[in-house]
């Protein structure tokens, strides 16, 4: 009885789910177990062995859709050059990887083993994860629920198509998963990049009328950019031909300003001379005037003169 309590004390240990998550990261919480205990979750709750169960069942489950589609072979747990896999499937002489995680993802981290396995010879790496902003960085698909009834996955992101756009945008609607298989399968259903940076699912058809969109909207943007090359063409010829016009106003204003200083010389000049000529006309006025006054005296004292003369002539003739 005893032993009964403490184990379903065991089983509402509240740190349960953080074990769980840390395990499904792959990151170490507390002490390393024994080699004897077992692997996997850090404990053996409903909620942690339900979740793992639900893992496997979906790798299994993977595993009997791609063999049911035509793949040569598919394995759970796989390793490629001592890489580990989740799923491994090939279809012909090309090799695939499905990785299937519960939890976020480090867009670096996934990213570097993903090259890892293209290194080693993978044609393509599936990431099956929960949605989010990860999924748009990465080969990845956004699962809705691990653990649907029936075994209906759904897809809730990472899916692209046509139809609300030109290009290539975000599907509006859940997607099977298993729809996705048998393109993939096929290769109807590729990865591929919508931008720089982001990417996503899509069908080969999708992707064919995105890029014959993207290369219209090139060819317009081309032409739109050779049409504004000519029109900046045409403005700096403009502007070529406005500089030469403003060079040649300048030229007759500098002329013109020449012109106008030699005039205003020359006007000063003869300004000049004309207060030279009235000055010399003032002097030569007053010496006029000197001399007229000068004449009037000696014209007064010769008068004087002339009449003592006549005065002693008329004295001596009188005294005769």
């Amino acid at each position: 009885m005893v032993e009964v309590v403490r184990s379903e004390q065991r089983v509402e240990a509240p740190s349960c789910g953080r074990r769980a998550l840390l395990a499904e990261l792959g990151i170490s919480n507390g002490p390393r177990r024994a080699a004897g205990e077992r692997l996997g979750y850090g404990c053996r709750c409903p909620d942690c062995t339900r979740n793992q169960w639900n893992l496997e069942r979906f790798k299994y489950w993977l595993r009997g859709r791609l063999l049911a589609l035509g793949a040569d072979e598919a394995e759970v747990g796989h390793r490629v050059d001592g890489v580990p896999v989740d799923v491994y499937w090939r279809i012909g002489e090309r090799r695939f990887a499905i990785e299937v995680r519960s939890g976020p993802l480090d867009c670096t981290l996934a990213l570097q083993h993903t090259q890892r396995l293209r290194d080693a010879g993978l044609a393509g790496v599936l990431w099956l994860c929960p949605p989010g902003f990860w999924v748009a960085h990465l080969p990845a698909l956004g699962i809705r629920d691990f653990a649907p009834p029936a075994c209906d996955y759904e897809i809730e992101s990472g899916m692209f198509d046509t139809a609300c756009s030109a290009v290539v945008a975000a599907r509006q609607e859940p997607y099977e998963l298993r729809d996705f298989l048998a393109g993939w399968v096929d290769g109807d259903i590729v990865w591929g990049y919508r931008d720089i940076s982001t990417g996503g699912w899509a069908t080969v058809s999708d992707w064919e009328h995105h890029t014959r969109t993207q290369a219209a909207i090139i060819a317009r943007q081309r032409r739109e950019l050779v049409d504004q090359r000519t029109a900046l063409a045409v403005s700096r010829q403009t502007v070529r031909d406005k500089q030469k016009q403003i060079v040649k106003l300048h030229t007759r204003l500098e002329r013109a300003e020449e012109t106008q200083e030699e005039r205003a010389d020359e006007l000063a000049r003869a300004q000049r001379t004309i207060a030279d000529h009235i000055r010399r006309t003032d002097s030569l006025r007053a010496q006029l005037k000197t001399v007229s006054q000068t004449v009037n005296h000696w014209q007064l004292i010769t008068c004087c003169a002339m009449m003592l003369i006549v005065t002693f002539i008329a004295a001596a003739v009188v005294v005769r």
